[in-house]
């Protein structure tokens, strides 16, 4: 049903070689461990035709990309005929003018897309309006202990009007979902975004608790977009900018459109998005604190709702009928300018 992204290079580079999955798994204190030929003569240079595609499919510190550069230059490879996939936009920034191609395309993020998309029947059902019952302000699923959840935990979790989890640590959300072993033995974000459906239901709004903080280049992974397929406004703890990263995928945020004076459609205020790591988690608990810190009333949580639900379901449709096939779009676009240099 859906076009895999290495038949899409395959179209373009027929002879390519594609390594889809270069990082070694598990990640180490360190970073990635990386599988990538030792040496050229371990390639097929030889043909005129041949190119090799590297993808880096998780989350990257930046140190993992610098590092395989200087391998790749060190080790003598044709720089212009070796390609590196990876995930956070814009990363190749941290690069010197030496340096191999880089295209930033997520194989996760699209094979992802495309579960939900199979499904999309069944989740627009299990997240329909009709389903929402109005008893927390937020939730904030999180799954893995990291240092920027723990904080976000700890400044949530004082509210009894919102939904927060950190499973590795034994804090469960208020309703059924897949335990931390469950999820670690299926890995599969559909079944998981359907097990959390009550409790998605029952807020207003989201929290999202993405993978990476403190990092200049980070990615936009399900957890955003779990959030959006559930039809709901969201703030997001991520890395600085990642609002702006979102909306460059074609999403809408919910800071409003401002001309300088006058501000439409403003429902949090979304300053911490460029804020200093020290302080951007504090600032949009305090900054939205009428929305995280104050209960909402029923009543008032379902006219909020309302009032932003033509964003919300923008959102919806947009990931539904159009990310997919935009990401592709991108990959290949990028891939025709790689083959025409």
């Amino acid at each position: 049903m859906f076009k895999q992204w290495t038949d899409i290079i395959k179209e373009v580079f027929p002879h390519a070689e594609i390594l889809d999955a270069a990082l070694n798994y598990p990640i180490t204190d360190s970073g990635w461990d990386i599988a990538v030929p030792a040496r050229p003569y371990e390639c097929d240079f030889q043909n005129p035709d041949y190119h090799l595609f590297v993808n880096l499919q998780d989350m990257l510190t930046g140190t993992e990309l610098t590092k395989l550069n200087s391998h790749f230059v060190d080790n003598g490879f044709p720089l212009d005929r070796v390609t590196v996939i990876v995930w956070a936009r814009n990363i190749q920034n941290i690069l010197p003018d030496k340096r191999v191609n880089v295209i930033n395309f997520s194989s996760h993020q699209y094979e992802m897309w495309c579960s939900y998309k199979a499904s999309e029947d069944v989740l627009r059902d299990a997240f329909d309006f009709r389903r929402k019952d109005f008893r927390y302000n937020f939730v904030c699923p999180q799954r893995i202990y990291k240092p920027h959840r723990a904080a976000l935990y700890s400044q949530l979790s004082r509210y009894s009007h919102g939904n927060t989890s950190l499973q590795s640590k034994g804090y469960e959300l208020q309703y059924p979902n897949l335990s931390f072993a469950e999820y670690e033995s299926e890995y599969n974000n559909l079944i998981n975004l359907l097990a959390m459906k009550q409790n998605y239901n029952t807020a207003l709004f989201s929290i999202v608790s993405e993978s990476q903080y403190d990092v200049e280049y980070g990615i936009i992974t399900e957890k955003t977009f779990n959030s959006i397929v559930a039809g709901m406004p969201f703030l997001v703890v991520a890395h600085a900018g990642a609002l702006r990263d979102i909306q460059d995928y074609g999403f809408q945020t919910f800071g409003g459109i401002t001309d300088g004076i006058h501000t439409w459609g403003q429902l949090f205020d979304e300053t911490y998005d460029t804020l200093d790591n020290c302080v951007r988690i504090k600032d949009l608990i305090t900054s939205n604190n009428s929305y995280i810190c104050d209960k909402l009333t029923k009543d008032e949580m379902k006219n909020l709702w309302i009032d932003f639900s033509a964003i919300c379901n923008y959102n919806r449709n947009y990931f539904f009928e159009q990310f997919g096939d935009q990401l592709i779009s991108e990959l290949r676009m990028d891939l025709l300018a790689l083959w025409g240099k």
